[in-house]
């Protein structure tokens, strides 16, 4: 059996600049879906950049989980027959969220909200309490976690919080999208994102932002780390926006 081709984009969005960012990701997920991609992963809050500094600057790079920024990947994904996973700010129920959306061929299919907030995030986000989704894609049973989230357990202040508990259990889904902005002071491949295909016996899609930010830098270096704990980085760049491809073992 032919091993599924997965992607992880990264590039560098403008900072509130929602517009533009789009259509940077629309370029980027259709070059992925037409190199054979069954799964597209784009950066932690692509759509709108990552240091916002108040909820005012959040509220206005916006958008309701199946909003004008889902939109634009629903056409991709139904074309090339593939999942693509993006992160947005998420306005629901006059709270707002540093969330991904899962988009497949039949259009918004999940969605999930980051737990463990860093830096930025605490200027305007609110930690979630929802559960994180598994969604059958043609890369397997597919979870998804945000940044810091990669530590695959509930912050301390979780209302249901215990010690065992895990977002993905092992053996619980075939392949975890990671999105992320993470520091360039670290190490590439991270030991953390190593360290999750180990606890969840999956495939992570890792994809980082490059560029700087504010008062951040960000490094890239997207992989794809496999169950077998090989990693992949054919396309892999870690100061240019690139389409990293890979496989998954299913």
């Amino acid at each position: 059996m032919n091993q599924p081709i997965v992607a992880a984009v990264q590039f560098k969005p403008k900072i509130l600049d929602v517009e533009a960012n789009l259509k940077v990701a629309q370029q980027m997920a259709f070059e992925a879906a037409g190199k054979g991609a069954c799964l597209i992963v784009l950066p932690e809050l692509c759509t709108s950049g990552y240091v916002l500094e108040s909820k005012r600057e959040a509220a206005n790079c916006a958008q309701e989980r199946d909003g004008y920024q889902t939109d634009a990947f629903k056409q991709i994904a139904r074309k090339f027959n593939t999942h693509i996973v993006f992160g947005y700010v998420e306005m629901r129920e006059g709270k707002l969220y540093n969330s991904a959306a899962v988009v497949g061929p039949s259009g918004l299919v999940a969605n999930c909200q980051k737990h463990n907030l860093w830096g930025a995030d605490n200027m305007w986000a609110t930690s979630a309490e929802t559960l994180h989704p598994v969604v059958t894609t043609r890369a397997g049973r597919l979870g998804v976690l945000i940044c810091r989230d990669v530590m695959n357990n509930y912050r301390d202040t979780y209302k249901f919080y215990k010690h065992e508990h895990r977002f993905y259990r092992s053996g619980s889904v075939d392949t975890v999208a990671l999105l992320t902005n993470w520091g360039s002071d670290y190490g590439y491949p991270d030991s953390s994102w190593v360290e999750l295909a180990e606890e969840t016996n999956a495939n992570v899609v890792v994809s980082n932002r490059v560029g700087k930010e504010r008062d951040l830098k960000f490094k890239g270096g997207s992989c794809i780390v496999d169950r077998n704990r090989k990693v992949w980085t054919n396309g892999s760049s870690f100061t240019e926006a690139a389409v990293v491809g890979g496989v998954v073992l299913l």
